[in-house]
Formats: structure tokens, sequence, C-alpha cells
């Protein structure tokens, strides 16, 4: 297929989800206090959907910066017939958002967060790839938390890219980490979500706990700490992202700070790394020199500069497909070369 046409098909399909996303245009800039920020729609996690929105406008996609994934053909040998998976019997075609919790023992307290689980899940009997997804912050105000990428639309996105051949079957984990001192470098968040929410999500739920079938990423203030997490423990990883990362200045070097890791940090080389942000974007200063200083350490990730956005969630909100097609593009596209549960991770 020619580059063009790979162009055509990935907007096609970006397009389609962005009428799927069904969230409320908020008004351009960032919500410094609960007063400043509007009105959510209500919370859609409880129920699926029986019908989506029709397309509305929104900023234009930058799919055409993210390589399409090609899937590997299969071999020219013959394969008995007995090794070939038997297809899924489902006709599910939209996931569930279930609320779940554990017990910290590293705060003391519950950590909440959602988790998407796709069409046919339970039926498959498969360990699925997942990614890990953190929320931003609005200082002194807990309206930012493990439902902003429910409203954003990531699991609507999911279930289309999945019904049109784009994405993989996936799970997708959103935390809530106002329940770990979200707003503070010195917080536990990242000990919460390394040493206890991993471990506990692979024993409830049939994940592929591999580095190679886990990712991250998060906006704005999710993505600092998504880099930082990743930085620290790369053997987690293999993909990472910050959607308009607010990387600032850190006023200590004992701070989880990612810019104090970015110079040094070891065996960080494999990460695929994505960045993105509007135009009109004020952390634009602070993505652009986290870039330039992986890429002195000969580490290239993707940058993409939207040329429409500020901080805000219309922004996120029109650009959640091209995040899924990011952290899932090595990942198998059929549930059936997905391995079974029975077996080890």
């Amino acid at each position: 297929m020619s580059a063009f046409r790979s162009l055509q098909s990935l907007l096609a399909f970006t397009f389609l989800l962005l009428g799927a996303v069904g969230c409320e245009k908020l008004q351009p800039g960032y919500y410094l206090t609960p007063e400043h920020y509007p009105t959510r729609p209500a919370d859609r996690s409880l129920a699926v959907e029986t019908a989506l929105p029709s397309p509305t406008a929104t900023p234009p996609s930058t799919v055409n910066a993210i390589p399409t994934f090609t899937p590997t053909l299969p071999s020219a040998s013959p394969v008995p017939p007995t090794s070939t998976p038997t297809p899924l019997a489902c006709t599910e075609t939209q996931g569930v958002i279930i609320h779940d919790a554990l017990m910290s023992q590293i705060t003391g307290s519950a950590f909440r967060y959602r988790i998407y689980l796709p069409p046919c899940y339970a039926q498959s009997k498969r360990r699925y790839p997942y990614l890990i997804m953190l929320h931003g912050l609005v200082p002194g105000s807990d309206v930012m938390n493990d439902s902003q990428w429910d409203q954003l639309g990531l699991d609507e996105a999911a279930d289309q890219g999945y019904a049109q051949g784009a994405l993989p079957s996936l799970v997708i984990v959103m935390p809530n980490g106002n329940d770990a001192e979200y707003a503070y470098d010195a917080g536990p968040l990242p000990e919460v979500i390394v040493q206890e929410l991993i471990p506990t999500l692979e024993s409830r739920y049939c994940l592929w706990g591999d580095a190679a079938h886990r990712a991250i990423g998060g906006l704005s203030r999710g993505g600092y700490w998504a880099y930082w997490i990743a930085l620290s423990h790369p053997d987690l990883f293999a993909r990472v992202g910050g959607h308009s990362p607010f990387f600032y200045e850190a006023a200590s070097p004992a701070e989880k700070n990612p810019n104090n890791l970015v110079d040094s940090a070891p065996n960080i080389e494999h990460l695929m790394m994505y960045f993105d942000h509007g135009q009109q974007d004020y952390v634009d200063v602070g993505v652009r020199d986290f870039v330039s200083r992986l890429e002195r350490r000969g580490i290239t990730p993707q940058y993409v500069v939207n040329p429409t956005g500020n901080h805000a969630e219309d922004y996120w909100a029109a650009h959640v497909a091209d995040y899924l097609l990011f952290y899932s593009a090595d990942w198998p596209r059929r549930v059936e070369d997905f391995p079974p549960c029975e077996t080890g991770r």
C-alpha cells in the first residue's frame, strides 16, 4: 500500500473515532482552580452505550506522523491445520469499564482505578496486552481523576479501532492518582503503580505481563509521571507517551522529576517514546528541551506538534486514536495470537 493510501486510511479511521468520542467541548486553556473548571458530562462508564454520536468538527489529527503498523505475513511454509488457532466466536462490539480498587500498603488507604476490558475479553480466555493511562491535574481540585480518559472517549476509540481492524484488542487501566498524592513530586504514586498496581492487575485480570506488551502514558501532569516511572523502571515497559506533558524544572534533585533522569537514566535506549502537544500549548518549551536532551543521548522519540490545540480536553479528545495507534503498534492484531490465560505470562 502506498504512503498516500496509508495516510488516507488512517485519517478516515481517525475521523470515525473522533465522532465516537462524545466528549463535551471545553473552553481552551488550563483550569487552575475548581471554579474555572466547566461542569463535566454525566459519567458514562457505568453502562455501555448502544449508539455513538455523529462526527463533529475537531482539531485535525496527525496520525500521519505515526508509522503505520504492518502486520507480519504468515510463513510460506505449510502449517498443519491442527496448529491454527480457532477463530474467536464472539459477536460483542463494545467493551466495558469496571471500577476497581486495591488496598495500598504504601499509602494505607484504597487506591482506585478504572479498567477497560475489550469486547470478548471474558470469552476469549487469552492474555491481553495492556496500557496504563494517567490523568492530568488541576491544583486544589479533584475533578481530574480516573474518570478523565473515560470521558475523553479512550474506550470508545479502542472499540472502534478494533472493529475497524486498525487496532488490536487491548486492556486499558486508568488509575486515580489523587489516591497517592498526585500533586507532590515526593508522593508515593510511582511506588504504588510499580509495586502494587501492576502486580495486582496481573493477578486479578488475564494480562500479558511482560515489558513488550505493557505500556504507560499520560496527559499533562500524567505525562510527567509516566516518564518518571518509565525512565526509572525501563525494564517494565516497551513504550511510554506524554500528551501535552508538563515538564517543569525540579526544585531539588531528590524530587521525582523526569528532568533529573533524562540525561543519565540507564537502559532506556529500547523505550519507544512519544510526545505531542498543540501549537498553542504552553508546555512546548519544556517538551522541546526534554526531547533535545534525549536526542543528545542518541535517542530519537516520536514528537508531534499539532497545528491546532491548547492545553485543554478538546485537544486530547481529538487525538485519542493517535495515542492508541502508537501504544499498540507492535501488538498482535488477532486475539487468537494472544497466549492462553492458563499459560505463564
